[in-house]
């Protein structure tokens, strides 16, 4: 139940959209790691490259990530979210980031460390192994609350 509670005021911003959960993580990532590449979005997300071409093809196709060629490496394309990406991203993950914050000033501040604390434990395995470019995206999610 607290999940659902959690998670219903972003599905429905997607769903007015005709988006689900995997394109708000990917606008998630992209937001803030701007000229992210696709394979490190796609290890930051733990999905493959594979998975990660229908979402990338909708976003791009409703102007909401923009993609461009490396200037590292001719193969590699880039991602940044539009004006219109960041707008939809922050109508998605602002009433997640609200309901946090008033469930953490009803705990208290020992209650809301307790549960950074039990994050952070729970991701310390995919901090480790996330690649560098995108290791602030699950240290962030763990840390924030």
């Amino acid at each position: 139940m607290g999940w659902q509670s959690f998670v219903a005021d972003a599905d429905a911003v997607l769903d007015e959209h005709g988006l689900a959960r995997l394109h708000h993580r990917v606008l998630y990532a992209v937001v803030r790691t701007p000229g992210i590449g696709v394979g490190e979005l796609a290890a930051a997300l733990g999905i493959s490259r594979q998975a990660l071409h229908r979402p990338l093809t909708d976003l791009r196709g409703r102007d909401l990530i923009a993609v461009e060629v490396s200037e590292r490496s001719k193969r590699e394309r880039e991602l940044s979210a539009t004006a219109a990406g960041r707008e939809l991203e922050r109508a998605a993950t602002g009433p997640q980031l609200a309901h946090l914050e008033a469930v953490f000033e009803s705990a208290g501040p020992a209650a809301a460390e307790g549960w950074r604390l039990v994050m952070r434990g729970l991701s310390a395995e995919a901090v480790a192994q996330a690649p560098q470019a995108t290791r602030h995206l699950i240290e962030g999610e763990a840390g924030h609350g």
